[in-house]
């Protein structure tokens, strides 16, 4: 016992913030592997948690504190510790690739991102703590007495027991070292395989649901109005007052007037058990002017799609480089931003909703709606009886005249037809035979069939 009370007695409280971090940074590890994909990485940590190895910071975290357990052990070889600041660096730097997408969906109230706000700041504090500390400890020494360290780095051939420490804590350091990383690396190989095996898979035919029935509709459509020629101009200044913009309709309709481009959003918050949505939608119209509704607030303004400062080409002509509106109060400035896919566009948007919120609104260069199609990708559509059945899992998706095409934005404004006693109480299909399913929406229809076999 004495020999063990003499043993810590002459060892500095850095030594003892160092078994403070060892024993801190196991416990953090074990609740991050128990939390952060409980139920799913995504839930947890947000949509791009998964591309960043997330993974990563349990096992750096793991690796610091072995490394830690070896500085407590040989405290005279105190620069072991930078390994263990280097392991816990990895882990930090691994949780800031996640962690602005939450901090910028607060600031904006809109968690786009989506994932656990709190936990993911408790793993992000967590972190910063440890690897403070651990940068800090760095400069102190472990023991009371220097020269007692210098003392215990000395290393004699007689002393057979010592150096048998030394060796084994330097395998275990080399081991951390190796194992972290062929374990992220083969991680980061497995991530990377998986995203080249969704892009390449040769056997897997395209889903494509613009059939000739489509085509021939979209054709049919009497509609010769081309959105992409538009360019307006950005002006000096604007009137607020002008008749025209202030009487503006707030709706898709305008005698006389063709939409540019239209803007669609949605937001729900629970708030006091409310988790009803509100909507905005915006309309530019081919004139400049815009008008729309966000949170059932009406507003009207401006827009243009050629700025004063950028938007002329090495002729000096008018080209398109932004896509902005001008509006009054909350609605001064509403700057989009370019997306990929169906929407071009998105933008933020003030709603009052709940004292101030921020939604975030997608738009589109407009066409018509000419057709609807019944997507069954996720389901398919050969059943047996006895199998589950969700419509659920089938979505209604719109079609432009310009054959590019969404799911209709407000799914609950769609009207379906499934054929009575298709499946139990319980979702089980139940006889076999072909069953057709429709689906109504804003005049168009669409019809999918599913096939019931028998059950083996």
């Amino acid at each position: 016992m004495d020999k063990i009370l003499n043993y810590f007695k002459n060892k500095s409280f850095a030594y003892f913030v160092i078994a403070g971090l060892a024993l801190l940074s196991a416990v953090f590890a074990i609740v991050f592997f128990a939390t952060y994909s409980n139920p799913t990485v995504q839930a947890q940590m947000g949509d791009k948690a998964e591309s960043f190895i997330p993974e990563m910071i349990g096992i750096f975290l793991i690796a610091g504190c072995v490394v830690e357990i070896v500085v407590l052990v040989l405290p005279q070889y105190r620069f072991i510790h930078i390994i263990a600041v280097a392991m816990f660096g990895v882990a930090f730097t691994r949780d800031m690739l996640i962690i602005p997408d939450f901090i910028v969906g607060k600031i904006n109230n809109v968690m786009y991102n989506h994932g656990n706000y709190d936990l993911n700041m408790f793993y992000f504090i967590s972190l910063l703590v440890i690897l403070i500390v651990a940068v800090a400890i760095s400069f102190f020494g472990l023991y009371k007495d220097e020269e007692e360290a210098k003392e215990e780095m000395k290393v004699q051939k007689s002393n057979l027991s010592k150096i048998i420490k030394i060796g084994a804590g330097a395998v275990v350091v080399l081991a951390v070292i190796l194992t972290s990383s062929l374990v992220s690396a083969d991680l980061a190989k497995k991530m990377s395989g998986a995203k080249q095996q969704e892009n390449t898979e040769p056997d897997k035919p395209k889903y494509d649901p613009i059939t000739e029935d489509i085509k021939t509709k979209a054709a049919a459509y009497a509609y010769d109005f081309d959105p992409t020629t538009v360019i307006i101009k950005e002006q000096e200044e604007y009137d607020m007052n002008d008749s025209e913009m202030t009487s503006i309709t707030t709706g898709g309709t305008r005698a006389g007037h063709n939409i540019v481009y239209y803007f669609e959003g949605a937001y729900s918050e629970g708030w006091q058990g409310d988790y009803s949505a509100v909507y905005g939608s915006f309309y530019l119209w081919e004139d400049g002017l815009f008008g729309g509704v966000a949170d059932g607030t009406n507003v009207r303004g401006y827009w243009y799609n050629s700025s004063l400062a950028n938007g002329k080409d090495e002729e000096g002509n008018d080209i398109k480089d932004c896509l902005n509106m001008v509006s009054t109060g909350k609605y001064e400035s509403i700057i989009t931003q370019s997306s990929t896919g169906f929407y071009q566009y998105q933008a933020y948007i003030y709603i009052s909703k709940n004292g101030g919120r921020s939604m975030i609104i997608t738009g589109y260069t407009y066409y018509p709606e000419v057709a609807l199609f019944i997507d069954t990708s996720l389901t398919g559509t050969e059943f047996k009886v006895g199998d589950a059945f969700d419509r659920d899992a089938l979505t209604a998706n719109r079609v432009l005249k310009n054959l590019t095409y969404s799911a209709v934005y407000k799914s609950d404004e769609v009207t379906w037809n499934v054929p009575s006693g298709l499946t139990d109480a319980n979702g089980k299909l139940t006889t076999a035979g072909s069953y057709t399913i429709t689906a109504s929406w804003n005049g168009l229809s669409a019809s999918a069939t599913i096939t019931v076999a028998a059950a083996a």
